[in-house]
């Protein structure tokens, strides 16, 4: 049976007039069906997931969690402030009323229950924050329609115990079709351009690359303590290539292409031509171009060339009467972004809310 012990207690932090408190729970679940699949794990792996309103999703990517050949110590769960049932399930799984899964070992959960939706860069940050404070030694990162395979941490720490890098990946899919957007080179560092790691790469047993999504990137715990944490202020995108960038002079990524997940999204080129997540795609990528391009300001010249140039075609094709409403949008989003390309990233905008917007 499984066997728990639950813990409370309330954060209470002041950001712009508004206090939010954040519900921590630590409960550890134990086993009692062994596996000999199940290897003991050399070094402590933790996991955090970050989950908005997409439960069955969520229920998925704990199973594929538990499933584990070599099985985590921690898990987080961070719950950005679900309306779906998603609170009422982690407290659930908890109490330990909900299946335990014989592959699991012994892994201390951490539910964390945030008052408010602040995106994704937020709920990484707040996952991080807490498995730093454990003993863990490496962290893998996210979102709940990453479903890793049984074996994903195996093959890591294979590569672990073989290399010395800070941070380790694992070939994304989707669809059944290798998605190389997740994994990508520095192509232009003035410019801050960057290109997909080329399909034909993974046909190697591993390659290294610069910059990974959150989408099964695993990084060193020690490394997450001294660099700090995610900006919390850029919401969603562009979260994952910052933190990146960040611990890129220590160390590559090395993809192990061994180690798989499939993530449960839509193909790439299905996505809508505009939304409201471009604002913060464009906004975060400005202050990103700012902070590390070898040349700011040929940069920053490059982007109000570039954005002015998008300004001027959908005004052109608003006088085709060419996709009006989509091109009003995507203007006011160019506009917008030019407006503010000076500030810092200053998280959620009102005007540009999660839904809001053109709907494709």
């Amino acid at each position: 049976m499984a066997s728990a012990f639950i813990s409370a207690y309330a954060l209470k932090n002041l950001a712009e007039g508004h206090i939010n408190c954040l519900c921590y729970t630590v409960v550890s679940v134990q086993t009692h069906t062994l596996n000999t699949a199940r290897k003991e794990p050399i070094v402590k792996f933790a996991v955090t997931i970050v989950t908005y309103n997409r439960l069955e999703l969520l229920k998925e990517c704990i199973q594929q969690v538990l499933s584990q050949t070599v099985p985590f110590s921690y898990i987080c769960i961070v719950d950005n402030h679900s309306t779906d049932g998603t609170s009422e399930y982690l407290d659930q799984l908890a109490a330990g009323t909900e299946t335990v899964f014989p592959n699991a070992g012994k892994p201390e959960f951490h539910i964390l229950h945030l008052p408010e939706n602040i995106g994704g860069a937020g709920g990484f940050a707040k996952g991080l924050e807490d498995l730093g404070k454990t003993d863990c030694d490496w962290i893998l990162i996210i979102d709940d329609d990453a479903m890793i395979a049984a074996d994903y941490i195996e093959q890591l720490q294979k590569a672990i115990l073989k290399t010395n890098y800070l941070a380790y990946s694992g070939t994304v899919t989707t669809a059944g079709a290798i998605d190389t957007t997740h994994r990508r080179f520095i192509q232009c560092p003035r410019l801050m351009f960057y290109k997909p790691v080329p399909e034909e790469e993974y046909a190697k047993a591993s390659f290294e690359y610069d910059i990974s999504t959150f989408c099964g990137l695993l990084v060193n715990a020690d490394m997450v303590r001294k660099i700090g944490l995610p900006k919390t202020e850029y919401f969603i995108w562009f979260d994952d290539t910052e933190y990146c960038l960040r611990f890129h002079d220590q160390s590559r990524i090395l993809n192990v292409t061994t180690a798989v997940l499939n993530h449960k999204t839509a193909p790439v080129g299905s996505a809508p031509v505009i939304s409201w997540k471009n604002y913060y795609g464009f906004r975060n990528a400005i202050d990103i171009g700012k902070t590390y391009s070898k040349n700011p300001h040929l940069y920053m010249a490059y982007i109000w060339l570039n954005h002015k140039a998008h300004i001027f075609l959908d005004t052109f094709g608003l006088l085709l009467g060419n996709q009006k409403e989509m091109r009003r949008y995507r203007i006011k989003v160019y506009k917008d972004v030019l407006k503010n390309r000076h500030k810092k990233p200053d998280g959620i905008s009102p005007d540009y809310l999660p839904g809001s917007g053109y709907k494709s």
